[in-house]
């Protein structure tokens, strides 16, 4: 039973980083996108290409946590309904 608190523990962090994550890479997008509006009153390009590069790296980093917990909350979805279903049928 130990570990299946661990894993839930793991779980909520996991979510936590997840969303931290999206907010990171968010605003990174943000500044990226900042300076791109910057180019075009003659700011430099260097810059924006760096921002770019760095909020296209945090949204994909991103986008796989979030992937990997939705395939850990799906296994854990199924498992309980697993264990409803055989207690449910124990009641009957």
């Amino acid at each position: 039973m130990e570990t299946r608190q661990g894993l839930s523990v793991f779980l909520v962090d996991m979510g936590k980083v997840t969303i931290l994550l999206m907010l990171v890479s968010t605003v990174v997008m943000l500044v990226a996108f900042g300076k791109g509006m910057s180019i075009l009153r003659g700011g430099e390009v260097g810059s924006h290409l760096y921002w770019a590069g760095a909020s296209l790296v945090t949204v994909l980093g991103a986008n796989m946590m979030a992937m990997f917990h939705a395939a850990q909350s799906d296994r854990i979805i199924r498992e309980l309904r697993d264990r409803v279903s055989e207690q449910g049928g124990e009641d009957d």
